[in-house]
């Protein structure tokens, strides 16, 4: 019986995206086909997984995509914090996205999209792709995929639009931004699959329900086999406070890598439904649940 398999791709700015292109390094080294049914992508992560599912192989590291972003000041940070903490997420995100109005201008959309979305503009759409992004209206996610396309360039630009940094994208006459105001990992999409490898360079969240590692713990309850890929100690710091700094992409791409090698022996089994060590799976979520508890980063 074939399985149905899924990746997902999380958030993470620049140094995450350097993180995954190092974590699936290491998995493809290690001999895992990178054939997955459906691939989820979040910010970082959507522009991750249009390159992997556009060309077919992990990409490499190169000067173009260490440069993709830029350095992000105090206060919007201090926009987003206020945001996370908002008793309403979805009111917070609309009045973000109001801001996002306000200061759209299509030149600065353009660019952007020209920017972030280099060689993908035009391309078919991937059938296994989902791309996630938020409407900055309504404060809801959007899906956008095979069945419900956009311009690939214009969707990644969207997901990865950072609010009161990078411009907000239009796509069917309504603004879009980051996926990852959401979720920093959106595990939760991928819910119809029978395996899961997740890889999150970002793991904490204000509200426990949107954080990668209870999302992955309610999946695997469910039945789902999921394997989470999150940066140890040594990994959050080669990716650093500054996720928008492309300078710490070669560190932050060998920390990805060790990753990768480390996980691709459970991964290689759960991608050929081949059974882990009793309870091995479970355990470590169900530790890395527990390490989490009490988490109150946004």
């Amino acid at each position: 019986m074939s399985i149905r398999r899924a990746l997902v791709l999380g958030s993470g700015g620049a140094t995450g995206v350097a993180w995954e292109l190092g974590v699936l390094t290491g998995l493809s080294r290690a001999g895992l086909p990178l054939d997955a049914d459906l691939v989820v992508g979040t910010s970082a992560g959507a522009l991750v997984a249009a390159w992997l599912t556009t060309s077919g192989v992990v990409p490499e590291l190169d000067d173009a995509r260490r440069e993709r972003a830029g350095r992000i000041g105090p206060t919007h940070v201090a926009r987003l914090v206020a945001a996370q903490l908002h008793p309403s997420r979805r009111h917070a995100v609309a009045w973000l996205g109001a801001r996002a109005g306000n200061s759209w201008t299509q030149a600065a959309e353009a660019g952007w999209v020209e920017r972030v979305g280099e060689g993908l503009s035009g391309l078919p759409w991937p059938e296994s792709l989902v791309i996630v992004a938020t409407d900055a209206t309504s404060g809801r996610p959007a899906f956008f995929s095979a069945g419900q396309p956009a311009d690939l360039a214009a969707a990644v630009a969207a997901s990865c639009a950072l609010p009161g940094v990078f411009p907000a994208v239009r796509i069917d006459g309504r603004l879009h931004f980051d996926g990852g105001l959401r979720s920093p990992a959106n595990l939760d999409v991928a819910a119809d699959t029978d395996v899961l490898i997740a890889v999150a360079p970002l793991s904490a969240a204000v509200r426990a329900n949107r954080r990668p590692v209870r999302q992955a713990a309610h999946l695997a309850k469910s039945g789902v086999r999921v394997v989470l890929i999150e940066p140890d100690l040594a990994g959050r710091a080669a990716l650093g406070p500054d996720l928008l700094a492309p300078a710490r992409a070669e560190r932050a791409f060998a920390a990805g890598l060790e990753a990768g090698a480390r996980h691709a022996a459970e991964a290689l089994a759960a991608w050929s439904g081949e059974p882990l060590p009793a309870t091995r799976e479970a355990t470590d979520i169900a530790s890395r649940l527990d390490a989490h508890r009490g988490y109150s980063q946004p």
